[in-house]
């Protein structure tokens, strides 16, 4: 197993940029296998789907696992309704709008289906998980960050992939497929608004402004979260300036912060 720890602090290539150059430590590079799990509906749209859209466009297979469709908390736009429909019902809407926003950016989108709000996860779903790692074989894995504590799904879900990537190659710990080797892990931005309490600080940045507009079409598709594009565009200018002024991503306009786990 890899010795990961998470590291907190701004490291640069010889560049000065971690994004554009062929190193060993670039996200983007071109054909990667990545896998993003995220606990809700449409959280690796908001936090990722820039830097989704341009690892598909480098040739890249991307594969998103929501671990629930954010039938309960995440959907905000059918509870408005004055006769809110039963839960089968807002699954089926949000898994449509899914579709739609993971079609817009490339990349193709499962469930799990294990339910939100509490999402909690015993050694069968996270073993689930684990043959989904297996099966695919990703050298790249995007997830929540590990102390995002205002939301608990978040956390637990990071946790639950987190164990999927350490066990998944290791021969005794038994799933459908055969053991593969441990692919990076890479957190992307905590719930919005609350990086100073969750101390979410990128270390690496993504440029998307080649395809932010792609983005922004994409978050459309989840109207059930209407909110979306207006906020998600105000983080991608703001961390656009930070890659910028921090990274010296020079012509950089809209970007996308993660966090490293060191020692991958």
């Amino acid at each position: 197993m890899k010795p990961w720890n998470f590291c907190m602090e701004i490291i640069h290539s010889s560049s000065g940029r971690w994004i554009e150059d062929k190193g060993e430590r670039t996200m983007l590079h071109e054909g990667r296998r990545v896998m993003v799990f995220s606990a809700h509906a449409a959280d690796f749209c908001s936090r990722a789907g820039g830097t989704i859209a341009r690892l598909v466009d480098l040739g890249g297979e991307v594969l998103v696992y929501d671990m629930t469709y954010g039938e309960r908390c995440e959907s905000p736009g059918i509870y408005a309704r004055s006769e809110p429909p039963p839960l089968d019902e807002i699954k089926k809407i949000r898994w449509q709008e899914m579709q739609g926003a993971a079609g817009t950016l490339g990349a193709e989108i499962r469930c799990f289906d294990f339910g939100d709000s509490p999402l909690i996860f015993d050694t069968d779903r996270r073993l689930q998980i684990t043959d989904a790692v297996r099966s695919f074989q990703p050298d790249l894995v995007l997830t929540h960050w590990h102390n995002d504590v205002l939301h608990p799904d978040h956390v637990e879900t990071t946790k639950a992939v987190i164990w999927a990537c350490r066990y998944c190659d290791a021969p005794g710990v038994k799933t459908d497929h055969n053991w593969c080797e441990e692919p990076d892990i890479v957190c992307y931005e905590a719930t919005l608004g609350t990086a100073p309490v969750t101390r979410y600080l990128p270390d690496l940045y993504v440029d998307i402004t080649s395809v932010y507009e792609r983005k922004m079409e994409a978050l459309r598709h989840l109207a059930s979260q209407s909110q979306l594009p207006d906020n998600y565009a105000i983080l991608a200018r703001y961390r656009g300036l930070e890659a910028k002024t921090t990274a010296n991503m020079k012509t950089c306009i809209y970007a996308e912060g993660f966090c490293r786990m060191v020692g991958q």
